[in-house]
Formats: C-alpha cells, sequence, structure tokens
C-alpha cells in the first residue's frame, strides 16, 4: 500500500508531526504501508511563518506553496490513498481535498481542534484565512478519520462514522526512563514554548508561595525570561538535541493550561513526556489530562492556586509517595502512549480505507 502524506510541515520540525505520522512510519513500513512526505512548507515559510511581522514574504511563500499542492493533483494515480496530516494546505477552503477524494480515499488525521476559530499570536488576522469550517468538510469526505483527544473524535464522529481514536505518542526509543538516583533538592520544572509561556505565568502566585517556603529548585525550559516576579528559576530554550536530558533535570513536571476555547479539546503531548521519563506531572484537569493522569496514583490534578501548592508540595516532600508515581507514570505512558503500545490501532486504521473503499464500491 503506497500512500501519500500531504504534511504542514518538514520532517523533524513540528511536535505534531514527529508524535503522530513520523513515528508511526517506523509500524507502518513492516507492515507493508510506504509512506512518501510531500510537506506544504518551503525553507523560506518555515524561516518566517511563526515571526511576527513579513506578511507580504508570508503570503508569496503561501501562495507558492499551494501552486505546488495543485501540481500534486495530477500525481495521484501511482498512490493507493493520500494521507492529510491537518489540512491539505495552510490557507484556504477544502478545494485540495475535495479535489483529491474524487480521485483517492482520504486519511485524515486531526490532532487539535482547528475547527475552533483563533487568532494566531505570530500571524494575526492572517489565521482567518485558514477557513475554520472546512474542518467538518474535510472530516466528512475522508474515509478515515484518526483523532487524537476524546473531544476531537466527537466533533469528527458527527461528521464521520469511521473514526479512530489514536493518542500522539511518545518516542520511547527517546524518551527512556531512567529511576531518579536521590536528587538532593527537589527540581520542579515546566517545559513549552514561546507562544505557550502564558500557561505557566498563570503559576506565579502558587510558585511564589513555593519559593518562599524554599523546599525545592525552578527549572524552565522555552525561553530564558518568564516573567515571574519574587521566583528563582534557572531557564534555557527548548533545544531538539538536547530535549531529554534538559528534561532529567526536574523530578516534577507541571501541566498548567489556562481556558480558552482551544485548549478543552487538546491531547496535552507534554504530560505523557514528562511521565515516560519517570516526571511527575502536576496538571489543570482540563483537555487531556483528566484522562492521562490517574490522580494520586501517576500524579496529581490541580485547579486552584492552594491546590497546586499543596499538590507539589506534597511531592517534594514525600520522597517514597513521588519515587512510586514517578514509576507508575512510566509504566502508564508505555503501556498506554508508546508507540508500540498503538501499533496494532495504527495499522488497523490505515488499512481500514481498503476495507471501507470494497464495502461502498
Amino acid at each position: 500500500m503506497r500512500v501519500l502524506a500531504l504534511v504542514p510541515s518538514q520532517k523533524g520540525h513540528s511536535p505534531g508531526q514527529r508524535g503522530s505520522i513520523e513515528l508511526w512510519e517506523k509500524v507502518l513500513e513492516p507492515a507493508g504501508i510506504e509512506l512518501d512526505y510531500a510537506p506544504f512548507e518551503s525553507d523560506r515559510l518555515r524561516e518566517i511563518l511563526y515571526l511576527a511581522g513579513h506578511r507580504f514574504g508570508k503570503a508569496r511563500e503561501m501562495i507558492a506553496a499551494y501552486a505546488e499542492r495543485l501540481k500534486l493533483l495530477d500525481k495521484l494515480e501511482g498512490y493507493d490513498a493520500v494521507f492529510v496530516y491537518r489540512e491539505a494546505a495552510l490557507l484556504g477552503p477544502a478545494y485540495l481535498e475535495k479535489r483529491i477524494a474524487r480521485k483517492k480515499p482520504i486519511i485524515y488525521q486531526l490532532d487539535d481542534p482547528l475547527y475552533m476559530p483563533y487568532r494566531s499570536p505570530s500571524n494575526g488576522y492572517l489565521s482567518y484565512l485558514k477557513f475554520f469550517g472546512k474542518i467538518k468538510e474535510i472530516i466528512r469526505i475522508s474515509t478515515v478519520v484518526i483523532a487524537n483527544s476524546s473531544h476531537i473524535r466527537q466533533y469528527a464522529l458527527e461528521f464521520n462514522k469511521n473514526v479512530w481514536q489514536i493518542p500522539s505518542v511518545v518516542d520511547t526509543d527517546k524518551f527512556v526512563y531512567k529511576p531518579f538516583e536521590n536528587p538532593g533538592r527537589v527540581c520542579v520544572g515546566w517545559s513549552g514554548s514561546p507562544t505557550t509561556l502564558k500557561n505557566i505565568k498563570m503559576l506565579e502566585r502558587p510558585l511564589q508561595t513555593l519559593s518562599t517556603k524554599d523546599i525545592c529548585d525552578f527549572h524552565f525550559i522555552g525561553g530564558t525570561e518568564f516573567g515571574i516576579a519574587g521566583v528563582e528559576y534557572s531557564a534555557q530554550k527548548w533545544n531538539a538535541e538536547t530535549e531529554v536530558e534538559d528534561l532529567r533535570k526536574m523530578q516534577i513536571g507541571l501541566v498548567p493550561l489556562p481556558m480558552n476555547s482551544w485548549n478543552p479539546h487538546k491531547f496535552i503531548m507534554k504530560t505523557p513526556q514528562y511521565m515516560a521519563l519517570g516526571i511527575v506531572p502536576v496538571g489543570t484537569p482540563m483537555a487531556s489530562n483528566p484522562e492521562v493522569i490517574e490522580h494520586g496514583a501517576n500524579g496529581f490534578l490541580a485547579n486552584t492556586d492552594r491546590e497546586w501548592v499543596e499538590r507539589v508540595t506534597e511531592l517534594v516532600e514525600d520522597s517514597s509517595l513521588r519515587k512510586q508515581m514517578s514509576v507508575r507514570a512510566a509504566e502508564d505512558a508505555i503501556g498506554k502512549y508508546s508507540l508500540n503500545a498503538n501499533r496494532g490501532k495504527i495499522i488497523e486504521a490505515f488499512k481500514s480505507v481498503v476495507n471501507v473503499c470494497r464495502k461502498f464500491s
């Protein structure tokens, strides 16, 4: 089975792609499913897309990339199916997907609630060129839909009955669990991106209280300045090459999520990544966190400032509990959110294209 994979980003540059189709390839290829990648972005578009400004440059590169996508429509004969990750193009309605669906079955993966309107902090009103309403159209015309969260799955089922829920998976060849040695002073940490710095900022008051107690250290990944007053912390930019070793500096991982129209629908990949390394998560009870974090067993859920302080304090001061949760967290991440744990479902979802096409042929 040969599949053309229409993805937004070049290989190795998008966390979403790395935690799904790029990892899935490791199990799809041995099962006889060959992928040919066709990224939407050019080198130049990747350089400027998430920078502020560059509107004319972004528009020019987007148009050129869309033109390349149109050329692909004449090259589908050698494929059994087309895999679409999120959307075939980063702008415009579902025109490309509709053209593709007339020729080949579509395997559609949706791992973010793209049906919810939002304004990108780096692209402003250009975000609205994405046509948020097109997502239900893509779901409707797809032969197979793969959703990574319960919320997205429920949305997809409104428009398509062949929906598979497969979580974004942790690369356990990279995120390898190693029992923590006695760390001496416990480190509480957070990892994110420049666009999610507001997430850790929402914990400013609990962090100030914990800092006053002087019972732990703090380390944040994703920038060098987090603007958290009254808290001493070390910080660094995220680095793909050193990501795992950087995360190993912490024994407790924070997963705060602000309420907005987007977050409740998401699968929060950082939570199982922490867990795979034995980092005990403390997270907001929102999105996938209540499903991934078993409160009191492999981590804690915290909502109020008081709960954040109490849960982190308990883990810092009770080394036995922290070790017990660390082991359980790693076991759950490997057993539920690793590539191997989802191998069969991934292969079956792709091969279901053939079964559905036979049923309706």
